[in-house]
């Protein structure tokens, strides 16, 4: 059974990160681009990035801490290496008395830690030529980039999905967290996701609501899986250069073909279920106890509470 009205109220009250916390980070992102923007001379813009703008970040296990990633678009200086522009951001913000005791660098961006809601990394990013390069502090290099043609690519497949793709990247990046039994980095889990929808499927009918999406993302991607037995790589759709799976290894792999191959069965078993409580308990080997309603078995209740006919003479 597909119990549609369950996944919407399962995404808005386990999943979605609540409207306190977004708001929250909304405000905190303004208010650090506003003061870039008057204290950082080679400031140019700065845009979302990552499942920030992609719209997919979850709440945390446990209400744990997060991250969310802008991109800081920042002026060229032929004179300036890429540790340059880290050390800049750095010093900016170091001299914010909100934020000097929170500003922590990292090797390719500097980050604000709110202390017990969530990491704001600010990704430094400059234009060269019709490229965009973000810096890696450590090995002192720039690195090519189009984190905003990522997400226009998959903007694009959310709209032939009615919208359902961010929805089931969310609810697999929650199985992810909560099972915790497999690895895989989101970004990379986002871009098996994407691939499984297709750019000649607008308006199908498979995609049509959450769990059906679901089901069709699902056996896609674990048709693709069981296909390759070796660790495929996958590779950024807009910058076929940028290896997702340089991070990981066939071990890895292995064990995250084998864990998703199970709950892929699961997600089968649960959609083709035919009696509510059946469907909603083997929901909930997926999504946990709090995915849905049982319902007491109506049958049985009425044999208890019907009245007996008088004995007949």
């Amino acid at each position: 059974m597909k119990h549609v009205q369950y996944f919407e109220d399962f995404l808005d009250n386990e999943v979605n990160l609540n409207e306190t916390r977004l708001k929250r980070l909304n405000d905190s992102v303004s208010a650090v681009s506003e003061f870039l923007s008057k204290n950082l001379k080679s400031y140019k813009k700065t845009k979302r990035q990552g499942s920030y703008a992609l719209r997919t970040i979850i709440k945390p296990v446990n209400n744990h801490e997060y991250d969310a990633d802008i991109l800081l678009f920042m002026k060229y200086d032929p004179d300036k290496k890429p540790k340059d522009y880290i050390k800049k951001l750095y010093k900016c913000l170091k001299k914010n008395k909100n934020y000097k005791d929170k500003v922590h660098r990292k090797t390719r961006c500097v980050y604000i830690d709110y202390v017990g809601d969530f990491h704001l990394d600010i990704v430094p990013c400059i234009t060269y030529g019709s490229d965009q390069y973000i810096c890696n502090n450590k090995e002192n290099v720039f690195e090519i980039t189009d984190g905003t043609g990522y997400r226009d690519w998959f903007n694009d497949k959310t709209r032939i999905t009615h919208g359902n793709l961010k929805r089931v990247t969310r609810l697999l990046k929650y199985l992810r967290d909560h099972k915790g039994n497999f690895s895989v980095k989101s970004i990379l889990l986002t871009t098996l996701i994407g691939n499984a929808v297709y750019d000649y499927e607008e308006g199908s009918e498979n995609f049509k609501n959450i769990p059906i999406a679901l089901k069709t993302i699902s056996n896609r991607i674990n048709d693709f899986l069981q296909d390759n037995p070796y660790m495929p790589e996958v590779c950024n759709p807009v910058l076929p250069s940028e290896s997702f799976t340089r991070h990981w290894d066939q071990d890895k792999y292995r064990h995250f073909r084998k864990m998703f191959d199970i709950y892929n069965g699961k997600v089968n078993e649960a959609f083709d279920a035919t009696e509510h409580n059946t469907s909603v308990k083997k929901w909930r080997e997926l999504f946990g106890e709090k995915f849905g309603e049982l319902k007491e078995n109506i049958a049985s209740v009425a044999a208890v509470v019907a009245p007996r006919k008088p004995y007949a003479r």
